[in-house]
């Protein structure tokens, strides 16, 4: 399933799709970290509400970490890791994700 052109992730920042309907419904984002493209499930650890408020902001202020705007949990990027906030231990999905054709592809076989 194509996401989107790889070009359209900047570095530093990401942005979020959904597939599915009803009980198959998928929320993800995809972010650029240090050059590399990298995809998580939209769901905090927490009580499963998304990352990203407002819509596909998934980054915290200072670009470092991945913060989920509902109750302020700070993720690495890299692994997805939590390292502060009511989840800490606890990480954040990762999907398989690649490019073909400078397109951005969700294995949907994750």
């Amino acid at each position: 399933m194509i996401l989107c052109a790889a070009a359209d992730i900047v570095e530093g920042q990401g942005r979020g799709f959904v597939y599915g309907s009803g009980l198959e419904r998928e929320a993800i984002f995809v972010i650029r970290w240090r050059g590399t493209l990298l995809g998580y499930r939209n769901i905090c650890p927490h009580v499963g509400t998304p990352l990203d408020w407002p819509e596909n902001r998934f980054f915290d202020t200072e670009g470092h970490y991945l913060m989920c705007g509902t109750h302020g949990a700070v993720f690495r990027p890299d692994d997805g890791m939590c390292i502060e906030g009511p989840c800490v231990g606890r990480a954040i999905e990762k999907i398989k994700i690649r490019i073909e054709n400078e397109q951005i592809v969700l294995d949907t076989k994750n």
